[in-house]
């Protein structure tokens, strides 16, 4: 599985502007809010997941992700926060990059499968620290998609 198959140009924020995890959750979920999708209901989904346990992994990346009625297919969105967000990270550290998946709530499995590649691609430092030097949306969107090749 590649990021490439549920992750598109347009859903890759840049910069985040929100300064909690509720507002940071909420910027990416709009994106994704599209074909009849409620940013509320996204947004819940996530804040859901959130309550069971902080999605932040640690090394500055959080992965929110939640089982969404009425989505048909996998999509994500990613943003970025250089002053960094308190997400309740394991390491205690704040969250500076942030991928947002957005599963069906049916289909079991394909969810864990996109977690693990963007788990998988967002340990490498060099990869992370080339994401927060991006100019914007555009030169992170080439970045993933290069790594997502490359791993």
């Amino acid at each position: 599985m590649k990021i490439s198959e549920f992750l598109s140009p347009s859903n890759i924020l840049g910069e985040l502007t929100g300064s909690n995890p509720r507002d940071v959750l909420a910027e990416l979920c709009r994106p994704v809010a599209t074909d009849g999708l409620d940013t509320q209901l996204l947004v819940e989904s996530l804040l859901e997941r959130e309550r069971l346990a902080s999605t932040g992994i640690g090394d500055g990346v959080a992965i929110p992700h939640g089982r969404v009625h009425g989505l048909s297919k996998l999509r994500a969105s990613v943003g970025r926060s250089k002053a960094g967000i308190d997400f309740n990270a394991v390491d205690s550290k704040p969250s500076h990059l942030f991928v947002a998946l957005f599963a069906p709530a049916a289909g079991p499995g394909v969810h864990l499968r996109a977690l693990s590649r963007i788990s998988r691609i967002f340990r490498n430092q060099a990869f992370r620290d080339s994401l927060m030097r991006a100019r914007d949306a555009a030169e992170i969107f080439e970045l993933i998609e290069a790594e997502d090749t490359r791993t």
